[in-house]
């Protein structure tokens, strides 16, 4: 992928584990920013940037790299609870074998699709087995003319495993990944000149410009995964970047 060479060396080096390359924002009460004519300067600068409006506007130019899977586990190994299986049956048998008596106790005990369908009485090539899909991976998301980054996780599923009912395993990654989406801690890189602010009413934080990426505290962190879900189709090259990483 396309990189800026001024980012290079704090984006690519491996900072998701150091805890020494990182800082936690403070947010600023609304009520304390009223009383304090330098902060009140800082949010009527017209040259302050707000990352939210960043992560909403389509034109803004971001770039992605440094895009890694960390783990991808794809297996059929992995037992489910019984209502899996059972839902994964044809209409006709889910007719000839409701969720009643016996089975209805059975609702949440894990088995594989062979032990499900002794319990139901059927062949075992009647109950269709998943592929269990589980991947994370990371990704650096960056805007070359602000000189601002963020560094992201993602994943295809909240869940342990994501059960998916394929043909083959790889078809199995790609159906899982049509959803994927980013969870856990962001990390905010402010390299540029001008002044760059988050807002969560009633509070803001300001991210200021500093060589080493800053931890987007609690409520800060949470709204800008809401505004990344909200705006991922739009950022260039970001569903191109994640696919050939899954090859």
């Amino acid at each position: 992928m396309t990189s800026d060479t001024s980012f290079r060396t704090p984006i690519s080096s491996p900072e998701y584990t150091d805890p020494n390359a990182t800082a936690t924002l403070e947010s600023v009460p609304a009520d304390e920013a009223n009383q304090n004519s330098v902060t009140n300067s800082l949010l009527a600068d017209p040259n302050t940037l707000i990352l939210n409006e960043l992560l909403s506007d389509k034109e803004t130019p971001w770039q992605v790299h440094n895009c890694k899977i960390v783990d991808k586990s794809v297996t059929q190994d992995q037992l489910l609870p019984f209502i899996y299986h059972h839902d994964a049956l044809s209409e006709e048998l889910k007719q000839l074998h409701p969720l009643t008596g016996s089975l209805l106790k059975q609702f949440q005990t894990p088995m594989s699709a062979q032990q499900a369908a002794e319990l139901l009485g059927i062949d075992a090539a009647l109950v269709p087995t998943p592929w269990m899909v589980k991947i994370t991976g990371t990704l650096v998301m960056f805007c070359e003319r602000l000189q601002i980054a963020l560094r992201l996780k993602f994943t295809n599923t909240a869940k342990d495993y994501d059960p998916v009912y394929t043909t083959t395993a790889d078809q199995a990654i790609q159906a899982s990944m049509q959803d994927w989406h980013f969870y856990g801690d962001i990390f905010v890189l402010n390299k540029g000149s001008k002044p760059l602010i988050m807002t969560a009413d009633p509070d803001w934080i300001e991210i200021p410009q500093l060589p080493e990426y800053q931890l987007l505290p609690g409520e800060f962190g949470l709204a800008a995964l809401a505004l990344l879900e909200d705006n991922k189709s739009h950022i260039t090259n970001l569903q191109e970047a994640i696919s050939q990483r899954l090859v």
